[in-house]
């Protein structure tokens, strides 16, 4: 319970040294002690950035970004929720108090948005009856009268998604930063002029003034590539032989005259086969580029989704920005198998009653399994492990209809670019706050392994969990792979 509430703070900047030569010692000791790979991350990672930022008013400002020295954003992460009519749990009521704080820099940003958390049209107070005593009534009232009075004036309170260079994603509460943005003079390259911008947490305008006239920042966007991710954690497997994991997939490019689904995913084998039939009947072929997931993992809080790669000297890491513990998922002999405890997929009575709220929602993916869960606080919150497919009921009108909004050689809605309608699968994990006396469930947060485009005519995929890749422990920025031997 204690570690589910703590607030965490990850920390990504760069170490400064110091003039004084003990202290330099010290600080140059410190750096001896760190891993190789992120000591060299911190020394190279770029903190001034080219960008262009985006504000409420239309116009677009372009130049070299950068925060006040010394100082890096904080957000304090909000939970995905279900505000909608048909939400049967108010998740807050069990997700409350858990909050982390996140710790970075412009140097593992690829992009923020802002939008609206609140907005509200609020009247300055003033006390009716001042008192030095906070003095309340019977009932434990404030027997302070607070009024308002004059013109509403707009507020604006705003939430910031953050996407990494990673992959990783995150929305939260920004504190109030203030941002440098130099502005460049392209023939010459020389400064033209700085400008401070203060990104708030919560925007107040004037009497008479509209939610429009509160001018903010709407979006940064980067136009470099920064650094890629702030962790680089190594993987021990000690049961699961990664070498299996298939490689010889393809990801189709253009179908041509082939019978393959653009940006579907065949085996090399299958690919060359379709090729050598068009051939012969002097068609166009299809083009490919290699399929190169081996292995993709999601984070134990956010459910975002992180790089596995293996590197040149054979060992194999997860890339990451924020640091948390995964969920590992391979795709082995064509069937996607995740990491997931096997006492999950047992279907005890809460399985049951989990699996009987999940197949009760309606959303894009209509075809719905439920794999395995991992129960938490006494069943208020689930970990759904599930196989989605999207299945298009009426496949005739839904050609027609989309053939009708076609606009040019591009696809539409549900029509992917070679005239064939899109049905996509899914292995994924959604995060639920459930009601334990009632059973009702509200989704709180979600995140995809994977999404693979399918034939209307294919059969679902089987999916499932492996033994070997469970657990992942983390360990001294380790993470250890599978039971122990």
């Amino acid at each position: 319970m204690e570690s589910m509430k703590r607030k965490t703070k990850i920390g990504l900047f760069p170490t400064t040294q110091s003039a004084c030569s003990g202290f330099g010692l010290l600080v140059a000791l410190l750096l001896v002690l760190l891993p190789t790979d992120l000591h060299a991350q911190i020394t190279k990672s770029p903190l001034k950035r080219k960008a262009i930022l985006h504000m409420s008013d239309g116009e677009q400002r372009e130049g070299i970004i950068e925060l006040s020295r010394g100082t890096e954003f904080q957000l304090t992460n909000l939970k995905r929720v279900d505000t909608g009519t048909d939400a049967s749990v108010e998740s807050e009521k069990f997700s409350g108090g858990k909050s982390k704080i996140y710790t970075f820099n412009f140097n593992v940003v690829k992009e923020m948005r802002f939008s609206p958390l609140s907005e509200a049209y609020l009247k300055k107070f003033k006390m009716l009856n001042v008192s030095f005593l906070d003095e309340v009534d019977e009932d434990g009232k404030s027997l302070v009268k607070k009024v308002r009075v004059g013109q509403p004036y707009p507020v604006i309170k705003p939430k910031c998604t953050v996407v990494f260079n990673s992959g990783e994603v995150v929305t939260g509460v920004l504190n109030t930063r203030v941002v440098y943005l130099t502005t460049m003079d392209p023939d010459t390259g020389f400064t033209i002029k700085t400008s401070k911008i203060i990104v708030k947490s919560k925007y107040s305008g004037e009497p008479g003034q509209s939610y429009e006239d509160l001018l903010r920042v709407k979006r940064i966007q980067m136009l470099d590539e920064g650094t890629q991710f702030a962790r680089s954690m190594p993987i021990t497997f000690n049961a699961f032989d990664f070498d299996s994991i298939d490689t010889n997939y393809v990801r189709i490019k253009n179908a041509g005259n082939a019978n393959l689904l653009a940006h579907g995913v065949v085996t090399e084998e299958a690919f060359l086969k379709e090729n050598i039939r068009v051939a012969a009947t002097n068609g166009t072929p299809a083009t490919a580029e290699p399929s190169l997931i081996r292995m993709t993992g999601l984070t134990h809080d956010t459910l975002s989704k992180v790089r596995v790669q293996q590197e040149a000297d054979g060992t194999v890491k997860v890339h990451s920005t924020l640091g948390e513990n995964v969920f590992l998922a391979a795709q082995i002999n064509g069937k996607w198998v995740a990491s997931w405890p096997a006492e999950g997929t047992v279907r005890t009575d809460l399985f049951k009653s989990v699996e009987k709220e999940f197949k009760k929602t309606l959303d894009y993916y209509n075809e719905r399994k439920l794999i395995g869960i991992i129960p938490k606080k006494n069943g208020r919150e689930i970990l759904a492990l599930v196989r989605l497919r999207r299945d298009i009921p009426d496949p005739e009108h839904a050609l027609a209809w989309a053939m009708s909004t076609r606009w040019g050689s591009a696809g539409s809605f549900e029509m992917g670019a070679d005239g064939k309608l899109l049905e996509y699968y899914r292995l994924s994990i959604l995060k639920y706050v459930r009601d334990p006396k009632t059973g009702q469930m509200s989704l709180e947060d979600r995140g995809s392994f994977c999404r693979v485009r399918i034939d209307l005519e294919d059969e679902t995929p089987q999916v499932g969990v492996s033994p070997e890749l469970w657990p992942v422990v983390m360990k001294g920025g380790k993470l250890i792979v599978g039971p122990k031997e």
